[in-house]
């Protein structure tokens, strides 16, 4: 049965007093979420109604927003966790030290190998990651679980929000996460062992009732009782304590280094804990784009199919609409029809321009008009225009970039280095960054961050570009670019791997070799031309002695 030892009732009650209070804030929410799974989002219905099996979205009459969000989560993620490319780039804060040869390939190959163990398949990484842009793109709030699996190794899993109630640190920063979940006790069993368990599940398990289900409260927070070098749970700074919420009872207090839960909000306003999405901002719209395409529906119908109006009906007992069908008498004795469609007086083109007005509406709140520079061709522009076109388009997800990069991919690629590190999967340090006592910060260098940092290489470009005509004039206008720092820069702002870029000493010994070469190379003009002044001299003196 549960071990005594974990078991404190005071703590149990504040944790659970605690979650009420975190409900009542997150509770005017839910009708919204809910809502927009309707109309937005009808894969994350399951999430609030688990009971009910039903085809979700049926009432929809308009997909555009569906449509949207399925683009949003696959453009946000090819922007900001391409798999294409290692974006993951570790460096240090002091300068100097991260200029040293060693430290800095260092940095690569930690990158590398963060990136390998990510995009690892048992990790379901690329599956979770997209799952977490649709719930920012549909709920504005997405809470990635990753933790480790004994005998696997790293995992990722999106946590549906319904499940999921969130506090703030001071700063703004979320710190504390219930989850609240449902579980059967055959799944307890194997999550926690029989020993762990309540009496209550392990008499159903006794009675072989293997599917009955159990409420669970996993709280995750800041440990109030930190004890710096005590090696158990008491040393580490995040606490976690799982409650079995009907019997009051802990099944496991325990504690992780990091956050195994980072949550990242698209927007918030002023006091809100949840963020608010695209979904949110242009809820109204979306439900305005229903109605009006349920009429237009009909009234297409009205068109196609209209209702038919005739003076009387003495002796019609039936009409034929297919095609080919006979309808005797119908027809005057001047041949005029008996029978009329009645006039209608849609305006069908006025009502289609209005959906599609509505329409682009949600489109730009889902960023369409930004990711389209991911499929626009660039190929009849000059590297100037390209660098400008992508520099104004970042400024439109710069907000977006920032938040997440804060709240999401800087605490998960944090939480992948310390658990890889102590899984002895990445390297240690060297002893210049040991001696220093430092640790590293990450850099994302992914799509999104060039386009955040592009006006920097377009500034250089366009100055390039403005001085080509006075070079015409005085070719030292070009002495003003200090190459051999923009030249790196440049490569930096464009994403080269570092690998690629020659170092400082490599730089310097292509310059020497070049110099040699052009002083050899000169030598041997020098010769040819004396060579040649000798032979001239030799036929002047031939030629006057022949005379």
């Amino acid at each position: 049965m549960a071990d005594d030892k974990l078991q404190d009732d005071s703590l149990v009650k504040a944790h659970l007093r605690n979650h009420e209070r975190l409900a009542m804030l997150r509770a005017p929410w839910e009708s919204v979420w809910q809502e927009i799974d309707e109309r937005v989002n009808p894969l994350g219905g399951g999430g609030w109604n688990k009971t009910t099996q039903q085809v979700r979205g049926a009432g929809n009459f308009d997909v555009t927003a569906v449509e949207s969000l399925d683009r949003f989560g696959a453009a946000m993620a090819a922007i900001t966790v391409p798999f294409q490319t290692q974006y993951i780039r570790p460096r240090f804060a002091d300068k100097d030290l991260d200029k040293l040869p060693s430290v800095r390939r260092w940095c690569e190959r930690a990158g590398d190998r963060l990136y390998a163990i990510r995009y690892a398949p048992h990790t379901g990484f690329r599956v979770q990651s997209g799952e977490d842009m649709r719930q920012l793109g549909s709920y504005g709030t997405g809470p990635l679980w990753s933790g480790e699996r004994k005998g696997v190794g790293l995992f990722y899993k999106s946590l549906h929000l319904s499940e999921c109630y969130f506090d703030e640190d001071f700063s703004g920063q979320i710190d504390t996460v219930h989850r609240r979940y449902e579980r059967s006790a055959r799944q307890l069993e194997q999550e926690f062992g029989r020993d762990a368990l309540t009496p209550k599940m392990r008499e159903a398990l006794e009675k072989n009732q293997l599917d009955t289900k159990f409420e669970i409260l996993h709280v995750v927070c800041p440990n109030g009782d930190l004890q710096p070098g005590v090696m158990d749970r008491r040393g580490m700074p995040v606490d976690s304590i799982h409650i079995a919420i009907a019997e009051k009872v802990i099944l496991r207090r325990s504690g992780f280094h990091s956050m195994p839960i980072s949550v990242s909000r698209h927007v918030t306003g002023p006091g809100d804990i949840y963020g608010r999405s695209p979904a949110v901002k242009v809820l109204p719209t979306i439900k305005g784009v229903n109605a009006m395409q349920q009429t237009l529906l009909r009234s297409a119908h009205k068109l196609v199919d209209p209702a038919l109006a005739f003076y009387d009906d003495d002796g019609i007992t039936s009409l034929v609409t297919k095609p080919g069908g006979a309808n005797p008498g119908l027809v005057g004795p001047r041949g005029e029809l008996l029978v009329q469609p009645m006039p209608t007086g849609s305006q069908l083109p006025i009502g289609l321009e209005m959906v599609e007005q509505e329409r682009a509406v949600i489109r730009t709140a889902f960023l369409e008009d930004f990711f389209k520079i991911l499929t626009d061709p660039g190929d009849r522009m000059t590297a100037t225009q390209v660098l400008e076109m992508v520099a104004k388009q970042g400024v439109l997800v710069a907000p977006y970039a920032g938040r997440y990069e804060t709240e999401k991919q800087n605490p998960v690629t944090q939480r992948d280095l310390e658990l890889a590190m102590r899984a002895g999967q990445v390297e240690t340090f060297p002893p210049e960054v040991l001696e220093a006592g430092a640790w590293p910060m990450i850099d994302y260098d992914n799509p999104l961050s060039r386009m955040a940092r592009a006006e920097e290489a377009a500034g250089l470009t366009r100055w390039i570009e403005a001085m080509t005509p006075m070079a015409q004039v005085d070719p030292g206008v070009f002495d003003h670019i200090d190459t051999d720092t923009a030249a790196p820069g440049l490569a930096d702002v464009l994403g080269v791997r570092p690998s690629w870029i020659a170092t400082p000493d490599k730089v310097a010994q292509k310059r020497q070799a070049r110099e040699q070469a052009n002083a050899s190379a000169a030598g041997v003009d020098q010769l040819a031309t004396g060579a040649g002044a000798y032979l001239d001299i030799a036929k002047a003196n031939q030629i006057a002695e022949a005379a």
